[in-house]
Protein backbone atom coordinates (compact mmCIF):
# COMPACT_ATOMS: atom_id res chain seq x y z
CA UNK A 1 0.00 0.00 0.00
CA UNK A 2 2.88 2.37 0.74
CA UNK A 3 4.28 1.73 -2.70
CA UNK A 4 0.90 2.39 -4.30
CA UNK A 5 0.45 5.62 -2.34
CA UNK A 6 3.92 6.76 -3.36
CA UNK A 7 3.25 6.11 -7.05
CA UNK A 8 -0.14 7.85 -6.92
CA UNK A 9 1.20 10.86 -5.05
CA UNK A 10 4.01 11.30 -7.56
CA UNK A 11 1.53 11.04 -10.42
CA UNK A 12 -0.86 13.59 -8.93
CA UNK A 13 2.03 16.00 -8.54
CA UNK A 14 2.27 15.92 -12.35
CA UNK A 15 -1.10 17.30 -13.54
CA UNK A 16 0.26 17.66 -17.07
CA UNK A 17 0.52 13.88 -17.29
CA UNK A 18 -3.12 13.41 -16.35
CA UNK A 19 -4.19 16.16 -18.74
CA UNK A 20 -2.32 14.47 -21.58
CA UNK A 21 -3.77 11.11 -20.64
CA UNK A 22 -7.37 12.32 -20.82
CA UNK A 23 -7.49 15.38 -23.04
CA UNK A 24 -5.35 14.29 -25.99
CA UNK A 25 -7.15 10.99 -26.80
CA UNK A 26 -10.62 12.43 -26.16
CA UNK A 27 -9.92 15.78 -27.83
CA UNK A 28 -8.18 14.19 -30.81
CA UNK A 29 -10.99 11.66 -31.16
CA UNK A 30 -13.67 14.35 -31.23
CA UNK A 31 -11.82 16.93 -33.33
CA UNK A 32 -10.31 14.73 -36.04
CA UNK A 33 -13.22 12.29 -35.87
CA UNK A 34 -15.62 15.12 -36.71
CA UNK A 35 -13.44 16.30 -39.60
CA UNK A 36 -13.12 12.78 -41.01
CA UNK A 37 -16.84 12.16 -40.62
CA UNK A 38 -17.63 15.30 -42.61
CA UNK A 39 -15.12 14.26 -45.24
CA UNK A 40 -16.71 10.81 -45.53
CA UNK A 41 -20.15 12.37 -45.91
CA UNK A 42 -18.97 14.68 -48.67
CA UNK A 43 -17.08 12.01 -50.58
CA UNK A 44 -19.28 9.48 -52.38
CA UNK A 45 -17.54 6.38 -53.74
CA UNK A 46 -18.69 5.73 -57.34
CA UNK A 47 -19.90 2.31 -58.44
CA UNK A 48 -21.29 1.29 -61.82
CA UNK A 49 -24.50 -0.74 -62.21
CA UNK A 50 -25.46 -2.49 -65.44
CA UNK A 51 -29.17 -3.36 -65.52
CA UNK A 52 -29.54 -5.96 -68.28
CA UNK A 53 -32.93 -7.13 -67.02
CA UNK A 54 -34.56 -3.68 -66.81
CA UNK A 55 -37.58 -4.98 -64.91
CA UNK A 56 -39.30 -3.88 -61.71
CA UNK A 57 -37.08 -5.97 -59.43
CA UNK A 58 -33.81 -4.85 -60.97
CA UNK A 59 -34.91 -1.23 -60.86
CA UNK A 60 -35.75 -1.67 -57.16
CA UNK A 61 -32.22 -2.94 -56.54
CA UNK A 62 -30.72 0.05 -58.36
CA UNK A 63 -32.94 2.44 -56.40
CA UNK A 64 -31.99 0.78 -53.12
CA UNK A 65 -28.28 1.07 -53.95
CA UNK A 66 -28.71 4.72 -54.89
CA UNK A 67 -30.22 5.45 -51.48
CA UNK A 68 -27.13 4.22 -49.64
CA UNK A 69 -25.00 6.87 -47.97
CA UNK A 70 -21.53 7.60 -49.37
CA UNK A 71 -22.18 5.69 -52.59
CA UNK A 72 -22.70 7.24 -56.02
CA UNK A 73 -24.43 4.89 -58.47
CA UNK A 74 -23.73 5.23 -62.20
CA UNK A 75 -26.03 3.21 -64.48
CA UNK A 76 -24.33 2.30 -67.73
CA UNK A 77 -23.72 -0.50 -70.24
CA UNK A 78 -21.50 -3.55 -69.79
CA UNK A 79 -18.82 -2.25 -72.17
CA UNK A 80 -18.70 1.23 -70.68
CA UNK A 81 -18.62 -0.18 -67.15
CA UNK A 82 -15.61 -2.35 -68.01
CA UNK A 83 -13.76 0.67 -69.40
CA UNK A 84 -14.63 2.76 -66.36
CA UNK A 85 -13.30 0.07 -64.03
CA UNK A 86 -10.06 -0.23 -66.00
CA UNK A 87 -9.60 3.54 -65.86
CA UNK A 88 -10.34 3.47 -62.09
CA UNK A 89 -13.29 5.82 -62.57
CA UNK A 90 -15.50 3.52 -60.47
CA UNK A 91 -14.74 1.43 -57.43
CA UNK A 92 -16.59 -1.67 -58.65
CA UNK A 93 -19.17 -2.84 -61.19
CA UNK A 94 -22.41 -4.77 -60.59
CA UNK A 95 -24.12 -6.42 -63.55
CA UNK A 96 -27.76 -7.44 -62.99
CA UNK A 97 -28.22 -10.23 -65.51
CA UNK A 98 -31.16 -10.74 -67.81
CA UNK A 99 -34.08 -12.71 -66.31
CA UNK A 100 -33.14 -11.50 -62.81
CA UNK A 101 -36.80 -10.90 -61.90
CA UNK A 102 -37.95 -14.21 -63.37
CA UNK A 103 -35.26 -16.08 -61.45
CA UNK A 104 -36.24 -14.47 -58.14
CA UNK A 105 -39.89 -15.30 -58.73
CA UNK A 106 -38.83 -18.93 -59.17
CA UNK A 107 -36.85 -18.82 -55.92
CA UNK A 108 -33.43 -18.77 -57.58
CA UNK A 109 -30.99 -16.21 -56.15
CA UNK A 110 -27.79 -17.81 -57.39
CA UNK A 111 -25.41 -16.17 -59.89
CA UNK A 112 -27.86 -13.52 -61.08
CA UNK A 113 -25.54 -10.57 -60.36
CA UNK A 114 -21.94 -10.32 -61.55
CA UNK A 115 -19.43 -8.36 -59.49
CA UNK A 116 -16.34 -6.85 -61.07
CA UNK A 117 -13.73 -5.40 -58.77
CA UNK A 118 -10.19 -4.12 -58.80
CA UNK A 119 -7.52 -4.78 -56.14
CA UNK A 120 -8.15 -1.24 -54.85
CA UNK A 121 -11.91 -1.65 -54.41
CA UNK A 122 -13.09 -0.33 -51.03
CA UNK A 123 -16.84 -0.94 -50.96
CA UNK A 124 -17.18 -4.47 -52.36
CA UNK A 125 -18.07 -6.17 -49.09
CA UNK A 126 -20.58 -3.50 -48.08
CA UNK A 127 -22.33 -3.41 -51.47
CA UNK A 128 -22.41 -7.20 -51.69
CA UNK A 129 -24.26 -7.30 -48.39
CA UNK A 130 -26.73 -4.62 -49.52
CA UNK A 131 -27.49 -6.55 -52.71
CA UNK A 132 -27.77 -9.86 -50.86
CA UNK A 133 -30.24 -8.35 -48.40
CA UNK A 134 -32.26 -6.85 -51.25
CA UNK A 135 -32.40 -10.21 -53.06
CA UNK A 136 -33.64 -11.92 -49.89
CA UNK A 137 -36.19 -9.15 -49.36
CA UNK A 138 -37.61 -9.47 -52.89
CA UNK A 139 -37.70 -13.26 -52.87
CA UNK A 140 -39.41 -13.22 -49.45
CA UNK A 141 -42.10 -10.88 -50.78
CA UNK A 142 -42.53 -13.15 -53.80
CA UNK A 143 -42.93 -16.19 -51.56
CA UNK A 144 -45.51 -14.34 -49.46
CA UNK A 145 -47.55 -13.39 -52.53
CA UNK A 146 -47.35 -16.93 -53.94
CA UNK A 147 -48.40 -18.41 -50.62
CA UNK A 148 -51.51 -16.21 -50.45
CA UNK A 149 -52.68 -17.52 -53.83
CA UNK A 150 -51.88 -21.13 -52.91
CA UNK A 151 -53.75 -20.94 -49.60
CA UNK A 152 -56.69 -19.20 -51.26
CA UNK A 153 -56.93 -22.04 -53.76
CA UNK A 154 -56.57 -24.77 -51.12
CA UNK A 155 -59.17 -23.21 -48.83
CA UNK A 156 -61.37 -22.25 -51.77
CA UNK A 157 -61.49 -18.64 -50.62
CA UNK A 158 -62.93 -16.17 -53.12
CA UNK A 159 -60.62 -13.44 -54.41
CA UNK A 160 -61.85 -9.87 -54.71
CA UNK A 161 -59.82 -9.36 -57.90
CA UNK A 162 -57.83 -11.18 -60.56
CA UNK A 163 -54.98 -13.38 -59.34
CA UNK A 164 -52.36 -11.05 -60.83
CA UNK A 165 -53.87 -8.09 -59.00
CA UNK A 166 -54.05 -9.98 -55.69
CA UNK A 167 -50.48 -11.18 -56.15
CA UNK A 168 -49.27 -7.63 -56.78
CA UNK A 169 -51.15 -6.25 -53.77
CA UNK A 170 -49.71 -8.94 -51.51
CA UNK A 171 -46.22 -8.35 -52.87
CA UNK A 172 -46.46 -4.60 -52.26
CA UNK A 173 -47.82 -5.14 -48.75
CA UNK A 174 -44.99 -7.53 -47.92
CA UNK A 175 -42.50 -5.00 -49.28
CA UNK A 176 -43.93 -2.27 -47.05
CA UNK A 177 -43.26 -4.38 -43.95
CA UNK A 178 -39.50 -4.01 -44.46
CA UNK A 179 -39.55 -0.28 -43.75
CA UNK A 180 -38.53 1.50 -41.62
CA UNK A 181 -37.03 -1.53 -39.82
CA UNK A 182 -36.17 -4.74 -41.73
CA UNK A 183 -38.01 -7.94 -40.91
CA UNK A 184 -34.66 -9.71 -40.61
CA UNK A 185 -30.96 -8.92 -40.90
CA UNK A 186 -28.48 -10.58 -43.21
CA UNK A 187 -25.21 -12.10 -42.02
CA UNK A 188 -23.35 -12.05 -45.31
CA UNK A 189 -20.41 -14.41 -45.85
CA UNK A 190 -17.86 -13.95 -48.62
CA UNK A 191 -16.74 -17.31 -50.03
CA UNK A 192 -13.52 -17.14 -52.02
CA UNK A 193 -12.58 -19.38 -54.92
CA UNK A 194 -10.43 -21.42 -52.53
CA UNK A 195 -13.38 -22.12 -50.28
CA UNK A 196 -12.36 -19.73 -47.52
CA UNK A 197 -15.22 -17.98 -45.79
CA UNK A 198 -14.83 -14.56 -44.24
CA UNK A 199 -17.14 -12.10 -42.59
CA UNK A 200 -17.96 -8.94 -44.50
CA UNK A 201 -17.83 -5.67 -42.66
CA UNK A 202 -21.35 -4.41 -42.09
CA UNK A 203 -20.48 -0.84 -41.36
CA UNK A 204 -18.30 1.98 -42.55
CA UNK A 205 -15.17 2.91 -40.71
CA UNK A 206 -16.06 4.79 -37.53
CA UNK A 207 -13.63 7.74 -37.61
CA UNK A 208 -14.10 8.45 -33.91
CA UNK A 209 -13.00 4.99 -32.82
CA UNK A 210 -10.16 5.05 -35.34
CA UNK A 211 -8.84 8.33 -33.97
CA UNK A 212 -9.27 7.10 -30.40
CA UNK A 213 -7.08 4.06 -31.05
CA UNK A 214 -4.39 6.23 -32.66
CA UNK A 215 -4.24 8.87 -29.93
CA UNK A 216 -4.52 6.36 -27.09
CA UNK A 217 -1.58 4.37 -28.42
CA UNK A 218 0.35 7.59 -29.07
CA UNK A 219 -0.14 8.92 -25.54
CA UNK A 220 0.66 5.48 -24.15
CA UNK A 221 4.06 5.67 -25.83
CA UNK A 222 4.64 9.28 -24.73
CA UNK A 223 3.79 8.66 -21.08
CA UNK A 224 5.75 5.41 -20.84
CA UNK A 225 8.99 7.37 -21.11
CA UNK A 226 9.03 7.35 -17.30
CA UNK A 227 10.85 4.02 -17.61
CA UNK A 228 13.83 5.68 -19.28
CA UNK A 229 13.67 8.79 -17.11
CA UNK A 230 13.76 6.78 -13.87
CA UNK A 231 16.15 4.09 -15.04
CA UNK A 232 19.32 5.82 -13.89
CA UNK A 233 18.18 7.66 -10.75
CA UNK A 234 15.13 5.91 -9.28
CA UNK A 235 15.56 2.23 -10.15
CA UNK A 236 18.87 1.77 -8.24
CA UNK A 237 17.24 3.17 -5.10
CA UNK A 238 14.15 0.97 -5.50
CA UNK A 239 16.33 -2.13 -5.81
CA UNK A 240 17.73 -1.51 -2.34
CA UNK A 241 14.28 -1.29 -0.74
CA UNK A 242 12.12 -4.09 0.65
CA UNK A 243 9.52 -3.65 -2.10
CA UNK A 244 11.98 -4.41 -4.88
CA UNK A 245 12.09 -3.28 -8.48
CA UNK A 246 9.59 -5.89 -9.70
CA UNK A 247 6.82 -4.72 -7.39
CA UNK A 248 7.56 -1.10 -8.18
CA UNK A 249 7.37 -1.67 -11.94
CA UNK A 250 4.21 -3.74 -11.62
CA UNK A 251 2.45 -1.15 -9.44
CA UNK A 252 3.55 1.75 -11.64
CA UNK A 253 2.34 -0.04 -14.77
CA UNK A 254 -1.03 -0.91 -13.23
CA UNK A 255 -1.58 2.66 -12.03
CA UNK A 256 -1.08 3.98 -15.55
CA UNK A 257 -3.30 1.26 -17.00
CA UNK A 258 -6.02 2.11 -14.48
CA UNK A 259 -6.04 5.76 -15.51
CA UNK A 260 -6.08 4.78 -19.17
CA UNK A 261 -9.07 2.53 -18.51
CA UNK A 262 -10.84 5.51 -16.92
CA UNK A 263 -10.05 7.47 -20.07
CA UNK A 264 -11.49 4.62 -22.18
CA UNK A 265 -14.67 4.65 -20.09
CA UNK A 266 -14.98 8.42 -20.49
CA UNK A 267 -14.44 8.15 -24.25
CA UNK A 268 -17.03 5.39 -24.55
CA UNK A 269 -19.74 7.32 -22.71
CA UNK A 270 -18.92 10.53 -24.59
CA UNK A 271 -19.43 8.68 -27.89
CA UNK A 272 -22.71 7.29 -26.58
CA UNK A 273 -23.94 10.72 -25.49
CA UNK A 274 -23.07 12.16 -28.92
CA UNK A 275 -24.75 9.19 -30.69
CA UNK A 276 -21.49 8.34 -32.46
CA UNK A 277 -21.58 4.75 -31.28
CA UNK A 278 -24.25 2.25 -30.28
CA UNK A 279 -24.35 0.87 -26.72
CA UNK A 280 -22.19 -2.23 -26.63
CA UNK A 281 -20.55 -4.05 -23.75
CA UNK A 282 -18.32 -5.79 -26.29
CA UNK A 283 -17.07 -2.43 -27.55
CA UNK A 284 -16.29 -1.25 -24.02
CA UNK A 285 -14.39 -4.45 -23.25
CA UNK A 286 -12.51 -4.17 -26.56
CA UNK A 287 -11.48 -0.61 -25.68
CA UNK A 288 -10.21 -1.78 -22.29
CA UNK A 289 -8.29 -4.60 -23.98
CA UNK A 290 -6.81 -2.09 -26.42
CA UNK A 291 -5.61 0.04 -23.50
CA UNK A 292 -3.93 -2.93 -21.84
CA UNK A 293 -2.19 -4.05 -25.04
CA UNK A 294 -1.11 -0.49 -25.87
CA UNK A 295 0.40 0.10 -22.44
CA UNK A 296 2.13 -3.29 -22.43
CA UNK A 297 3.59 -2.55 -25.86
CA UNK A 298 4.77 0.92 -24.80
CA UNK A 299 6.27 -0.49 -21.59
CA UNK A 300 8.09 -3.18 -23.55
CA UNK A 301 9.47 -0.68 -26.08
CA UNK A 302 10.69 1.58 -23.28
CA UNK A 303 12.36 -1.31 -21.47
CA UNK A 304 14.38 -2.25 -24.55
CA UNK A 305 15.29 1.27 -25.67
CA UNK A 306 18.68 2.75 -24.82
CA UNK A 307 17.71 6.41 -24.64
CA UNK A 308 14.76 8.75 -25.03
CA UNK A 309 15.56 9.76 -28.61
CA UNK A 310 15.66 6.21 -29.94
CA UNK A 311 12.56 5.38 -27.90
CA UNK A 312 10.52 8.26 -29.32
CA UNK A 313 11.60 7.48 -32.89
CA UNK A 314 10.83 3.78 -32.52
CA UNK A 315 7.60 4.53 -30.69
CA UNK A 316 6.32 6.87 -33.40
CA UNK A 317 7.14 4.32 -36.09
CA UNK A 318 5.25 1.64 -34.18
CA UNK A 319 2.26 3.91 -33.52
CA UNK A 320 1.90 4.99 -37.14
CA UNK A 321 2.59 1.52 -38.54
CA UNK A 322 0.13 -0.29 -36.28
CA UNK A 323 -2.50 2.42 -36.77
CA UNK A 324 -2.23 2.02 -40.54
CA UNK A 325 -2.34 -1.78 -40.41
CA UNK A 326 -5.08 -1.75 -37.78
CA UNK A 327 -7.33 0.49 -39.86
CA UNK A 328 -7.35 3.61 -37.67
CA UNK A 329 -7.21 5.85 -40.74
CA UNK A 330 -8.49 3.79 -43.69
CA UNK A 331 -10.34 0.44 -44.01
CA UNK A 332 -7.27 -1.65 -44.85
CA UNK A 333 -9.35 -4.85 -44.64
CA UNK A 334 -10.83 -3.87 -48.03
CA UNK A 335 -7.47 -3.26 -49.75
CA UNK A 336 -5.82 -6.69 -49.81
CA UNK A 337 -6.35 -10.14 -48.35
CA UNK A 338 -2.94 -10.06 -46.65
CA UNK A 339 -3.73 -6.76 -44.93
CA UNK A 340 -7.13 -8.12 -43.90
CA UNK A 341 -5.49 -11.15 -42.29
CA UNK A 342 -2.94 -9.03 -40.43
CA UNK A 343 -5.41 -6.38 -39.25
CA UNK A 344 -7.81 -8.91 -37.72
CA UNK A 345 -5.19 -9.85 -35.11
CA UNK A 346 -4.39 -6.30 -34.04
CA UNK A 347 -6.18 -4.71 -31.06
CA UNK A 348 -7.43 -1.87 -33.30
CA UNK A 349 -9.63 -4.32 -35.20
CA UNK A 350 -11.38 -5.44 -32.01
CA UNK A 351 -12.39 -1.84 -31.30
CA UNK A 352 -13.56 -0.80 -34.76
CA UNK A 353 -15.08 -4.11 -35.87
CA UNK A 354 -16.40 -5.42 -32.59
CA UNK A 355 -19.23 -7.38 -34.27
CA UNK A 356 -16.87 -9.54 -36.32
CA UNK A 357 -13.80 -9.92 -34.11
CA UNK A 358 -12.94 -13.51 -33.22
CA UNK A 359 -12.32 -14.97 -29.79
CA UNK A 360 -8.94 -16.18 -31.04
CA UNK A 361 -7.90 -12.61 -31.87
CA UNK A 362 -8.96 -11.35 -28.43
CA UNK A 363 -7.14 -14.21 -26.71
CA UNK A 364 -3.96 -13.64 -28.71
CA UNK A 365 -3.99 -9.93 -27.86
CA UNK A 366 -4.43 -10.69 -24.17
CA UNK A 367 -1.58 -13.20 -24.23
CA UNK A 368 0.63 -10.76 -26.15
CA UNK A 369 0.04 -8.07 -23.51
CA UNK A 370 1.00 -10.45 -20.70
CA UNK A 371 4.12 -11.62 -22.54
CA UNK A 372 5.29 -8.07 -23.31
CA UNK A 373 4.74 -6.99 -19.71
CA UNK A 374 6.66 -10.00 -18.38
CA UNK A 375 9.57 -9.49 -20.78
CA UNK A 376 9.76 -5.79 -19.97
CA UNK A 377 9.89 -6.39 -16.20
CA UNK A 378 12.53 -9.11 -16.59
CA UNK A 379 14.57 -6.82 -18.82
CA UNK A 380 14.48 -3.97 -16.30
CA UNK A 381 15.08 -6.31 -13.35
CA UNK A 382 18.29 -7.52 -14.91
CA UNK A 383 19.77 -4.05 -15.38
CA UNK A 384 22.23 -2.81 -12.87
Amino acid sequence: MKLLRMVLSRLFYKPAVLLLLFLVPIGGMLLLGTLLEKGQQEIAIPIAVVDEDDQVFSRLVVTHLSSQERISVITTTREDAREMLLRHEVDSVYVIKENFEAALKQGNRQEMIEVWTSPQSLTTGIINEVIASMAVRLSSSVNAADRVLVLSALLELPLDAEEDVVWQRTFEYSESQWDPEPLLTIEYKDVSSKGAVSDVQRQWLNPYLGMWTFFTLLIGVVLSDWVLREKQMIFPRIRSTFAGIRNYLFVQFNVYVSFFILQALASYFILLSLHKSAPSVSLLLSMILFVCVSMALSFWLAAWSKNLVSYYILGMMVVVGLSLLGGSFIPVHELAEVLRAVSTYLPHYAVMHVDSVSLLSLTMNGIAACVMLTLAIKRLEGRE
